[in-house]
């Protein structure tokens, strides 16, 4: 009786075990997580420290970071980071930060933080700056223009600071956008027209103003900034 010698399979052809490697289902990896209350104090506290240290670029690279998240526009407290960005004594910060969130590979909206920054600068009785944003928003290349709460803070607090030109081009590119004119906004314009004796151009902005086709206040109003004598 011969002895029973045990059984070696040969090992598989090296093509074949390419072949394996290629079709094998790749193991996906699980999504990441949102940023936890903690970390969002954190970034919160460190956003700030960088920029007063000078360190924008940092702060940059940590907010695009931060952005990569899921739900961090939602999440990240952009208002106090908006304050302090509003109390310094150039934009060079904010726009800095807008410029990465415009470049961001989500494309997220750069509203969370303008739109803050906005109503802080007009707080702070800073006309020119608060408009600056109005026209960073509407450029081409804006990941987002403003909404009409956006518009309404900055065509509100430009008359107030009775700042006509620049209350009306915000208010061109509100008509441009097709958003309705409210009852308030109508009467803040209005009146910084007439704070300024520009009286028929107040009252042809009132009828235009009052109409549902917006198209023809944005005629309007590029008429009379064409036409602008300070």
């Amino acid at each position: 009786m011969l002895p029973r010698l045990p059984l070696r399979l040969a090992p598989p052809p090296a093509g074949a075990v390419l072949r394996g490697m290629c079709t094998a289902t790749p193991t996906s990896k699980p999504p990441p997580e949102p940023l936890s209350p903690s970390e969002l104090d954190t970034i919160s506290a460190l956003l700030p420290r960088l920029i007063s240290s000078g360190r924008v670029p940092a702060a940059g690279r940590l907010l695009s970071a931060a952005l990569l998240l899921p739900g961090s526009t939602e999440r990240i407290p952009f208002s106090p980071l908006a304050a302090h960005l509003a109390s310094m004594p150039t934009l060079t910060p904010a726009f800095a930060l807008l410029t990465a969130m415009r470049h961001h590979p989500l494309r997220p909206s750069p509203l969370p933080l303008a739109t803050p920054l906005l109503g802080h600068l007009l707080s702070c009785r800073r006309p020119r700056e608060a408009a600056s944003v109005v026209r960073w928003l509407c450029r081409p290349d804006s990941p987002q223009r403003p909404d009409s709460a956006t518009y309404a803070i900055a065509v509100a607090g430009l008359s107030r600071l009775e700042d006509p030109k620049n209350a009306l081009v915000a208010l061109r590119e509100m008509a441009k956008d097709g958003i309705r004119i409210s009852l308030k906004l109508r009467e803040s314009v209005r009146d910084v027209m007439l704070q300024d004796a520009r009286i028929e151009d107040a009252w042809a902005l009132e009828v235009a103003m009052k109409q549902p086709e917006t198209s023809k206040l944005a005629q309007l109003v590029e008429k009379l900034l064409d036409e602008w004598e300070d």
